[in-house]
């Protein structure tokens, strides 16, 4: 951050500012005669210029007592502040980072700190400095309340919950506080307490506070047993903001799945399934939640979901849930071949994929059953062919053959894999890849989660890819966010077993 550091006058310099200012403002001549002390004269000068707006001469204030005084830790905090009033954050932060480098033991300047780096998106410094701040002071409801404020943008929720409630037992009460903790504890599936938290805003409710205040309480409603009547007083406290009540069902079912509150899910599930009998997305996902068995996803439901989900599926799995599948399995493949001839993106979606791949070889052709999802792709230019096709039809043609098959979030929607795994190995060349993500199950071989996917136990998943191939790479990783967590997931890549001389047998060296 010293980057940002103003660059201090010289001697000579600082002279010539104090007989200027002498003679041009009454002011600091008079402090100059009652201090007798230079540097303590251009400090209240300093001071006096911030309070009074003048913020160029009060940032020439502090810089030429700092000239005079460096080591001067209060000296850097003021200059940080004017910096701060002056929207110059980026040399207000690093002036408050100097100031805590000569005195770290500063409460305020931690908070100061933090509140800067907060705004320039300095996260990690950020949240070291609210932290610090409230060590050496935990009385400070404003380092709680910003605490609790990044955390939420962070989407830990569970934490933004708890700040936020110290913040307001510390008397940071004020409505935009109750506003974040009633945002934190929806997203954190207590849809009452929410209710409860927005109430207390005491403050009237606009556009996304009052559209999840309408959410909260409806949902905390159907929990209650009481969906009809929660379905019915909907508009009257949604008011001007409220959204299409099937949109609201859809997400009040994904939540209840997410969170685990299975009868509530199935009693929103059969409504909207009773609404739209012939709706193959939700009717799969209430096999799921009921514990319905299936082999696989059915074809009308991926067709369906992803067709609905396309336009908004790289911004919501990316930015919102921090999906980084596709890239980070193809940095695994990557660390063990670069020299593809033929690759195979099975199951592409959007081709969230295609540039991580693109570097690994020259032919890529994308497979999905999605056609919104291939269009996606297809803006994406990277790709030499898409197919709007099912995995297993494409791989039992047998036209093509491929020395990397990729398949990022693709074996969650198939139940039993030895027959996808067979096929996989039959479109490979000899000592062709296979890259590969698993959602993990704990204590099972197979199971259809309420989410719809189809987790996979290690052991199964080992068992049966060693018919076929040889882990070469093997990477635990979090998939997504689900209901604010991780899912824990593994990364694999896989060689045909014959053929292909070089490459290292798992487990690999220390690191990968």
């Amino acid at each position: 951050m010293t980057s940002s550091l103003p660059e201090l006058p010289d001697g000579r310099h600082v002279a010539a500012s104090i007989d200027r200012w002498r003679s041009e403002h009454p002011a600091f001549a008079t402090l100059i005669g009652q201090q007798g002390d230079v540097c303590s004269a251009l400090r209240q000068f300093g001071s006096i210029c911030r309070k009074s707006g003048q913020h160029q001469l009060a940032v020439e204030a502090f810089t030429a007592a700092l000239a005079i005084a460096p080591t001067d830790a209060w000296l850097w905090r003021e200059l940080a502040s004017v910096y701060q009033v002056a929207d110059r954050d980026a040399s207000a932060e690093a002036c408050a980072a100097r100031s805590l480098a000569l005195d770290p033991g500063h409460a305020a300047t931690w908070l100061q700190y933090a509140s800067l780096a907060d705004k320039l998106d300095h996260t990690d410094a950020a949240e070291e400095a609210y932290l610090r701040a409230l060590a050496l002071d935990p009385t400070l409801g404003d380092a709680r309340l910003g605490l609790g404020v990044l955390y939420l943008r962070a989407r830990k929720f569970e934490d933004a919950s708890q700040s936020l409630r110290q913040a307001i037992a510390l008397g940071s009460d004020h409505a935009v506080t109750y506003l974040c903790l009633g945002q934190s504890l929806y997203m954190h599936g207590r849809f009452g307490e929410s209710v409860q938290a927005f109430e207390q805003a005491a403050t009237p409710l606009a556009g996304n506070a009052r559209r999840l205040y309408a959410r909260a309480r409806l949902f905390a409603s159907i929990l209650s047993g009481e969906m009809t009547e929660a379905i019915a007083g909907y508009n009257a406290t949604a008011g001007a903001d409220a959204e299409p009540l099937d949109d609201v069902l859809r997400d009040a079912f994904s939540l209840f799945s997410g969170y685990g509150m299975h009868d509530a899910a199935i009693a929103v599930g059969r409504l909207r399934l009773a609404l739209a009998p012939d709706d193959p997305v939700q009717r799969y996902l209430l096999d799921a939640v009921a514990g319905q068995p299936h082999d696989r996803a059915p074809a009308a439901y991926v067709v369906r979901h992803f067709d609905e989900f396309a336009e908004g599926f790289d911004s919501k799995l990316v930015d919102v849930l921090g999906y980084r599948v596709p890239q980070d399995l193809a940095s695994l493949v990557s660390s063990c071949r670069t020299d593809f001839s033929a690759m195979l993106d099975l199951g592409c979606g959007t081709g969230l994929a295609a540039r991580p791949l693109q570097g690994l070889g020259g032919h890529l052709i994308g497979v999905d059953l999605s056609e919104n999802m291939l269009a996606a792709a297809d803006r994406r230019g990277v790709y030499a062919a898409l197919v709007k096709v099912d995995a297993v039809d494409f791989l039992a043609d047998k036209t093509h053959r491929f020395d990397l098959v990729f398949a990022a979030d693709l074996l969650i929607y198939f139940g039993g894999l030895d027959d996808l795994v067979a096929a996989i190995a039959q479109s490979l060349v000899p000592g062709g890849l296979f890259a590969a993500s698993i959602e993990r199950a704990s204590d099972r071989d197979v199971i259809l989660l309420p989410s719809g996917r189809f987790a996979h136990g290690e052991a199964y998943f080992e068992a049966v890819i060693g018919r076929h191939f040889r882990i070469v790479r093997k990477q635990q990783t979090g998939l997504r966010l689900e209901a604010g967590h991780p899912v824990a997931g593994l990364l694999y890549v896989m060689r045909r077993d014959s053929g292909a001389e070089g490459l290292p047998s798992y487990p690999p060296e220390a690191g990968h």
